[in-house]
């Protein structure tokens, strides 16, 4: 990309912990391009502010919680994977408007090939089934798991996801142990947990426990997987991969440029957050 400067934000509620703004904008230094990153806030009640993001002059934007599905219904056009599950975590505006996708499913099984923990015919439980659970349960299923769905409300259907087994959050700690156990809830953002907000029981025995949340680095859920004897992952490994496709999507509109920017991601967020890294 050549010219001014690209303008993004992250939309959400609350986005004052994301590390996004300082990865993005440290591989635009690394790579000569001038990337200004902002945080956008939107009270689920501000609906003047939710319309101005859409008429805003942005390249493009990510969206976190509460907005993923909300943001799909609002895009122009959405990509086959976020077709299906009816959510997106970036946006791009392109020459008929904004089309949504979903990167997180990508970002999870690329953090799990990186930490050497491929996921072929290994259980994998998903904890929620919002749009970042609905991503990574279909791309762990793609990759070869054998998924299972965590919901609150096992008797509906998440959408894209009506071939993958589901069971309440009452009858987790009767299952498994699983092989690997995955928290796409917000459960444990934050810093003043103290103690184990989810309940592993028998789930997270020997199991690899991978939290989408990375802050604070060590989330109540990953506590009480090591409690169970789990072995853990926090997920800023799986937000890195995810903006390499991200990348590829909105500076080179195409994703199989994904792994070229990996080592500038992976190098910023070790600078940005070492303690997180760890």
């Amino acid at each position: 990309m050549t010219g001014g400067a690209l303008h993004m934000a992250l939309v959400g509620w609350p986005v004052g912990h994301s590390l996004s703004p300082l990865l993005w904008e440290g591989v635009g230094k690394r790579r000569g391009v001038m990337i200004e990153y902002a945080r956008y806030p939107v009270d689920p009640e501000d609906a003047t502010s939710w319309d101005a993001l859409w008429a805003s002059d942005l390249h493009g934007f990510n969206v976190t919680a509460p907005y993923k599905e909300r943001a799909a219904a609002r895009c122009d056009r959405l990509s086959p994977a976020a077709a299906e599950i009816r959510s997106v975590n970036t946006v791009i505006r392109d020459a008929g408007g904004w089309t949504g996708h979903s990167t997180d499913g990508y970002g999870f099984v690329r953090a799990m090939l990186a930490a050497d923990e491929p996921l072929r015919g290994r259980t994998t439980a998903v904890l929620g089934t919002g749009g970042a659970g609905r991503s990574v349960a279909r791309a762990a299923a793609e990759a070869g798991a054998e998924v299972t769905m965590v919901s609150r409300s096992p008797e509906r259907v998440p959408p894209g996801c009506d071939r993958l087994p589901r069971i309440g959050w009452d009858a987790l700690a009767e299952q498994g142990p699983f092989d690997v156990v995955v928290n796409a809830t917000p459960v444990g953002r934050g810093r003043s947990s103290s103690e184990p907000a989810l309940s592993c029981g028998r789930a997270c025995t020997n199991a690899l426990a991978l939290d989408l949340n990375y802050i604070p680095p060590v989330t109540s859920f990953l506590r009480a997987a090591r409690g169970a004897g789990g072995r853990t992952l926090n997920g800023l490994s799986t937000l890195v991969y995810q903006a390499c496709l991200g990348a590829a999507l909105l500076l080179d509109r195409d994703p199989a440029a994904a792994e070229t920017y990996e080592e500038d991601f992976r190098a910023v967020a070790r600078e940005v957050a070492p303690q997180v890294s760890k």
